[in-house]
């Protein structure tokens, strides 16, 4: 069925395509949308709704359910998601696969609603204490936002770590065609009845100690107290992520000389603007690192190896330029890096197109 919906909507329907049984949140700006869906739909599909006193209430309701085997999510935005960070950290820390979606919005501290990229150190190099990263993934479009969540619980699971799904208050609230599968709609089919689902990963993979007539209650325990080789299961998981787990998008990048890097909002300027530099006879490319962590530096490398590229343009929003230290990181520097940025306010096609970035190719 094609449906026209915002961000915040696709992604609440690709959690149903997900089999997702079980919400716990708490409304901010600009991810209560997300909230009051699951408010209204997930009663209705034989889920679990919880109103959450608090984010933090919220990320450890998530936590205990999906140790019990239900594919868990909760939503939140700025000071909301850093709320959450203990919770995260525990999770990463007793290896529980957490999936949570962050609608960013701009500034430190109780911020504001507009759009922002702020949070991308926070995501990507870990929020809470210890060591650990959460897979990040990133969305651009309508369609991105629908696959999210089955990717992301397909990660989790696999590698029995967070996972944060990302995007701006602007792919938050613009609207797209999108095509949902039929039997989401229909009351008679498995996918709306979601009580039928539930994962018993915690008697296969983490053998904890199951409920039942005759055994003791269920526990968790962060896996460093009791497992001597912690330091060597740690490292290997997120080398392991790091190989394997890079994803990225790329348009018209085959001959390009000057390659953009942007997701979520800013990528949607990208794409325009590339075409815009084509018709111009400026061989413009694009990079959207749908990995955000593990960052996709195995592309950055194919494309420097193949010689053409004289300059790489991250195009973000936020100050203190976060994603650029990763391209730089990842290019080595054999390529400059330039960066078009602000805390919030997207630049247009034509501000890119015109400004001296371009002309200095």
């Amino acid at each position: 069925m094609r449906k026209l919906l915002n961000g915040n909507q696709a992604f609440a329907y690709g959690c149903f395509i997900a089999k997702v049984s079980f919400f716990a949140g708490y409304p901010i700006t600009p991810s209560t949308d997300v909230y009051e869906f699951f408010e209204k739909e997930m009663p209705m599909r034989g889920g679990t709704f919880v109103a959450a006193e608090s984010e933090l209430a919220a990320v450890n309701t998530i936590l205990g359910a999906t140790i019990a085997g239900a594919r868990a999510v909760t939503v939140s935005s700025g000071c909301g998601f850093s709320l959450m960070q203990e919770g995260i950290s525990y999770a990463a820390g007793d290896f529980v696969p957490l999936v949570l979606l962050n609608v960013m919005r701009e500034g430190a501290g109780l911020g504001d609603i507009p759009r922002s990229q702020g949070d991308y150190d926070q995501m990507t190099k870990g929020g809470g204490n210890g060591d650990y990263h959460c897979i990040v993934l990133s969305c651009s479009s309508m369609k991105d936002c629908v696959e999210a969540p089955a990717k992301a619980f397909e990660l989790a699971e696999k590698y029995m770590n967070p996972v944060i799904v990302t995007y701006d208050s602007d792919v938050a609230h613009t609207m797209e065609y999108v095509d949902i599968p039929d039997e989401i709609f229909d009351k008679g089919s498995a996918y709306y009845d979601l009580k039928s689902f539930s994962r018993d990963y915690a008697r296969k993979k983490l053998k904890f100690v199951l409920s039942g007539e005759n055994t003791p209650p269920r526990y968790i325990q962060n896996v460093y107290y009791h497992n001597k080789d912690y330091d060597r299961i740690l490292a290997d998981k997120y080398d392991d992520i790091e190989k394997n787990c890079q994803v990225a998008d790329e348009y018209r990048t085959e001959d390009a000389e000057i390659i953009f890097v942007a997701f979520s909002t800013c990528n949607r300027i990208c794409l325009e603007v590339v075409d815009v530099l084509r018709d111009k006879e400026i061989k413009a490319g694009l990079i959207t690192p749908v990995s955000l962590y593990p960052f996709p530096s195995s592309t950055f490398a194919k494309i420097i190896a193949s010689g053409h590229v004289k300059k790489f343009v991250c195009v973000e929003l936020n100050i203190l330029k976060q994603m650029t230290k990763d391209i730089e990181y990842a290019v080595k520097f054999r390529v400059p890096v330039e960066t078009i940025h602000s805390m919030s306010t997207c630049p247009t096609v034509d501000e890119i197109v015109y400004s001296e970035v371009i002309n200095n190719v």
